[in-house]
């Protein structure tokens, strides 16, 4: 965000800040950190008390923002916030404050959560207020946080306002009492007389309010009479206003029983608006239309001598999509017996060249005109649907790209979804069939193709939208073919079998132990993505088995042994919890849903909470500790020295020369003497214990003037009672030969400001290599370098490289620099960016990046 803070619109600095880190943050984890480290700020906030009503405005304003934004992480409970919500609300001395107050609870406070309680009093002191925004106000946040205990209180007032001489509070109020009282029907009869009265009383004119409340009582048969009589008198009344009436009453008649008159009336509507077409009220008419049984509506057509669908035969040839798409939904809202001519004694509306036309539309670039065309096909005859899935799924290409099979694919599962309805069991035997022939063995082998994400989240959202029989009758069907160890599953439905597997695990009567084999035996088959979601899935399964074979645990093993960094953590994960069952358990009781990324998500907790436990019951995890808690038997301490004097670096007697930055296998940054590199010096020579004696003899070396003068003599400003031990550059003797590290007094450029400086320069790239071996790769260069850490400022999350290619200039005096970002992934591979206005230094470095 590069708008000043007086420009933001921020309400204060601590806001404003905020915003900016999320921002500038390099990765969605790093913004979930930063937002949930503000929330449990906030939350020490609140809990110490004293804040202003202006401050805890500014919290809640910031709590709603941290959890709307978080990414990967559920921002968890704010319910700690939900008090000073319910004050801001009763004390706020502004519409803004008392607005703000409601709508964090709306947004957070469950339903029938006890400090709606808390609520009453002021939601019966707003509606008895004068000011109409204030009711406005109480009013909405009843119709959005309905509440049975809130009733005794409010019902007189809401009967009150019915007579309210504000449009927006009698809207309001009708609706609010429908929401609190809807599921008692018999304590509506206020409500309906209200509404019944008021459109009596404003006939000839019409008042939206009564009409939207009509809308949600159109069972009640005094509401359904008054509504059929308005129809006849908003439709003959002259000029333009008539067809906004005719819309509302048409909105009122959609869910009602319709009378004979109004069906002749409704296609009076459809005639007179169809050329030129007044789309929203042509639609309307045809969907009041779709709630009337055929018989009636035909009765209508031979009165009238006119069918609806001839009045919009002619938007069928028009070139603009939106009149293709009203004629096909038009279309879909009447039975064939009403155009299609399929029953004894009729005559077809559509001529044969008009058929075709509607046959163009399932090419459609529109995936909804072409699923409406499907419907209305399939309602005709189901073989003509039935035909052109067959004709797809012949035609299917092969080798074609990821973007194309994902849209032929789609148009595909579309016709599954028309064919099958609500029946799980027959989606699920399409859905075999389908990938059996797109994921077949004349496609390729199954380790090379990739997962089509487009086609898993079509056949996950369609089966959510299945009652729950028609799902568990779905997943248990391909739950089976995993348990035929001899049946070929494609990438793409494995991830869905695997999906559903987690989420309906214990629902289905499918053997557990059966799906796990299934699973297991075909990991190896699989691309990475595959094989993550499947052990996933199989550690979901684990908790429904009573005993783990170990055949399965010795097949992960060998996965793990061959696969990247993530497969590797997901194979650990599951050997760590597969024989823990009643971890498994819990963790799926923590778990907010079935579903598998939920699963994941409380797994993690767990690992979390368990990981932070440990480190509480070990004193020595808790406070800083050397790279290596302890040495192995065969390596040697010398006892302990007192605190030395304070000597010039080791670095500078051993070697005058420049240094260089190395990058060890954890991921620290260390530096070794290029000196000893010079002379061929092993890391093994370089790791030996020092002995006292040698130490002597190093100090001992060169003239005694040559030495760098002290730390306190260089620096006025420390206290001279200052402990110097802490100032003295010492080897760890307990680092590892590649972890050896010798700090090094220098003033070394900002990494920022040299990125910033060269921010016309531009490059980056993906490389199949990991932070270490590009670092090394690096040093092949011969040239200076400076290696900043992952988790060191600036960009934290990336390592940071600098590569000097003059040494004898400042870095201020030659542009011969490159400053390098990496970012790491879990396959062991890393993205990069890169910086240098040298063009022969960023040819190299490029070239040799891009060669890896």
């Amino acid at each position: 965000m590069d708008v000043p803070f007086i420009n933001s619109g921020a309400l204060s600095r601590a806001q404003y800040s905020l915003v900016r880190k999320v921002e500038s943050a390099q990765s969605p984890p790093a913004v979930d950190q930063i937002l949930l480290s503000e929330i449990d700020g906030i939350r020490h906030h609140f809990a110490a008390g004293g804040l202003s009503l202006k401050e805890c405005r500014e919290k809640l304003i910031m709590l709603l923002y941290c959890s709307m934004n978080l990414t990967h992480v559920t921002p968890g409970e704010l319910a700690f916030a939900l008090p000073h919500a319910v004050n801001l609300a009763e004390m706020g001395q502004t519409l803004r404050d008392k607005q703000l107050g409601f709508v964090f609870c709306t947004e957070v406070m469950p339903a029938n959560h006890e400090l709606q309680l808390m609520l009453v009093n002021t939601i019966r002191k707003d509606l008895e207020s004068s000011s109409t925004a204030r009711i406005c106000l109480a009013l909405s946040f009843l119709i959005q946080v309905p509440n049975d205990d809130v009733i005794p209180a409010v019902e007189s007032h809401l009967q009150a306002l019915f007579m309210h001489k504000s449009t927006l509070v009698r809207r309001r109020a009708y609706l609010a009492y429908h929401s609190l009282l809807r599921n008692e029907s018999s304590r509506l009869t206020p409500l309906e007389d209200a509404v019944v009265l008021r459109i009596q009383r404003t006939l000839p004119s019409i008042d939206p309010c009564a009409m939207a409340a009509a809308i949600k009582l159109n069972q009640a048969q005094s509401i359904n009479d008054e509504v059929n009589a308005l129809l006849p008198i908003v439709w003959q009344r002259p000029g333009h206003q008539s067809l906004s009436l005719t819309l509302l009453v048409l909105r009122a008649l959609r869910k009602a029983k319709l009378s004979s008159l109004n069906v002749c009336i409704v296609i009076d509507v459809i005639k007179r608006t169809s050329d030129p077409p007044v789309r929203v009220l042509l639609r309307e008419a045809f969907l009041v239309l779709s709630s009337v049984s055929a018989e009636v509506v035909q009765e209508c057509q031979t009165q009238q001598s006119l069918c609806p669908v001839a009045c919009i035969r002619h938007l069928l040839t028009s070139k603009d999509p939106n009149d293709q798409y009203l004629f096909i939904s038009c279309l879909d809202c009447l039975s064939p017996t009403l155009w299609a001519g399929t029953l004894p004694g009729t005559t077809a509306i559509l001529d044969e060249w008009e058929v075709q036309e509607v046959m163009k539309l399932l090419d459609s670039r529109d995936r909804l005109v072409r699923k409406l065309t499907l419907r209305v096909l399939q309602a005709v005859d189901y073989s003509l649907v039935e035909a052109y899935y067959t004709q797809l799924l012949q035609n299917l290409p092969i080798g074609s790209s990821l973007s194309d099979k994902a849209d032929y694919l789609s148009r595909l599962l579309d016709v599954c979804e028309v064919q099958c309805g609500n029946d799980g069991e027959q989606y699920a035997s399409h859905l075999k069939n389908l990938f059996t022939v797109a994921e077949g063995e004349i496609q390729g082998h199954s380790e090379e193709m990739p997962v089509v994400e487009a086609a898993v989240e079509m056949i996950l959202t369609h089966i959510r939208e299945f009652d729950i029989a028609s799902c568990i009758s779905c997943v248990t069907a391909l739950g089976v073919s995993v348990t035929e160890l001899d049946a070929r599953i494609g990438p793409t439905l494995m991830v869905v079998i695997s999906a559903l597997v987690c989420e309906y695990c214990g629902k289905i009567a499918v053997p557990p132990l059966g799906l796990l084999q299934g699973m297991a035996s075909r990991l190896v088959s699989y691309v990475v993505t595959v094989q993550d979601t499947c052990l996933l899935s199989m550690l979901r399964v684990c908790a429904e088995c009573d005993e783990i074979p170990d055949t399965i645990p010795k097949i992960v093993a060998e996965i793990s042994q061959f696969s990247g960094k993530l497969v590797r953590n997901r194979c650990g994960l599951f050997m760590t919890y597969c024989g823990q069952r009643n971890v498994l358990t819990g963790v799926i009781a923590q778990a907010s849903s079935s579903s598998l990324p939920d699963f994941l998500a409380a797994l993690k907790v767990h690992q979390t909470t368990m990981s932070g436990a440990s480190t509480r019951s070990d004193p020595t995890l808790s406070g800083p500790s050397p790279p290596r808690a302890s040495l192995s038997p065969g390596k040697l301490r010398y006892a302990a020295y007192a605190a030395p004097q304070a000597v010039p670096s080791l670095r500078h007697l051993l070697s005058p020369h420049r240094t260089e930055s190395t990058l060890s296998s954890s991921g620290r940054r260390t530096r070794s003497s290029s000196l000893a590199s010079e002379r061929g010096m092993s890391l093994a020579e370089l790791a030996r214990t020092i002995t006292p004696g040698e130490l002597t003899i190093v100090a001992a070396q060169g003239p005694l003037h040559d030495l760098p003068e002290p730390d306190h003599v260089r620096n006025p400003k420390t206290p001279p009672g200052e402990n110097l031990a802490s100032r003295v550059d010492l080897i760890s003797l307990d680092t590892a030969p590649d972890e050896i590290s010798v700090t090094v007094p220098t003033l070394e450029p900002c990494f920022e400001e040299v990125w910033d400086a060269m921010e016309n320069s531009n490059s980056r790239g993906w490389c199949e290599s990991s932070m270490d071996n590009i670092v090394r790769l690096l040093q092949s260069l011969q040239h200076s370098m400076r290696v900043i850490a992952v988790d060191q400022p600036p960009f934290e999350g990336e390592l940071k490289v600098l590569v000097i290619a003059s040494s004898d200039l400042s870095l201020e005096e030659s542009k011969q620099c490159a400053a390098l970002r990496l970012r790491e992934s879990e396959e062991e591979s890393c993205l990069w960016r890169l910086r240098c206005d040298d063009v022969e230094l960023r040819t190299i470095i490029k070239r040799l990046l891009d060669g890896i």
